[in-house]
């Protein structure tokens, strides 16, 4: 059994959910999670965050819903408008981590990353908001700012992850899924709080 978690770095939604999906994790961190990068931003669709102009009335709703704050300096993000988003490589980041670290520390590192981006502003197709973790994660910094300089210049428009979330037909963000003896099931459902996630891993592990 473990968990299959769609979702994408830039994602506002999956920023808000990981707030209270990491509380739950901490409870179930002996389970294996697999964190796939959706890809909102690549392509033709990796522009200026101006040009997408739905960020900000989005913002308002995750907040209301998943009770997370978004910084001032990631408000003044918005308000100047040029920086790029591109998911691919967040994406990248995230696979060279996951080699790094234990499976039970992939899920807040994701969440940690996000947080760089919606309260601090900072982008993630920069190597050194990467680099900040790497005392909290015990991991080598020039090592890491290496391994993520050289995987930047040298990666493709598109992350195999992106494909992996259209092959098991994966339409929104953040979804979560429990595998089990072959089959799939939803964990996220409607959850706005920990316990609603518990109670929908308890009725998935209890009953089939």
């Amino acid at each position: 059994m473990k968990i299959l978690y769609f979702w994408d770095a830039y994602c506002g939604w999956c920023y808000g959910f990981d707030k209270i999906f990491t509380k739950f994790y901490e409870n179930h961190s002996n389970v294996e999670i697999e964190i796939i990068s959706g890809g909102l931003f690549f392509g033709d669709n990796s522009k200026k965050i101006k040009e997408y102009g739905y960020f900000q009335e989005g913002n308002k709703k995750i907040s209301e819903m998943y009770n997370v704050e978004f910084g001032e300096k990631y408000n003044k993000v918005l308000e100047e408008g040029e920086m790029v988003l591109n998911s691919v490589h967040p994406a990248i980041a995230m696979d060279i981590v996951k080699e790094l670290i234990p499976n039970s520390q992939t899920l807040h590192f994701a969440y940690d990353i996000q947080c760089k981006f919606f309260i601090e502003g900072k982008s993630l197709s920069d190597v050194q908001t990467y680099v900040e973790l790497c005392e909290k994660y015990g991991l080598d910094s020039y090592d890491l700012a290496l391994k993520l300089t050289i995987a930047f210049k040298n990666s493709n428009l598109i992350h195999p992850d992106f494909i992996k979330t259209l092959n098991y037909g994966i339409e929104s963000y953040p979804t979560a899924v429990v595998e089990k003896d072959g089959e799939y099931y939803d964990l996220r459902g409607y959850a706005t709080e920990p316990e609603d996630i518990e109670t929908h891993y308890d009725l998935i592990t209890k009953r089939f």
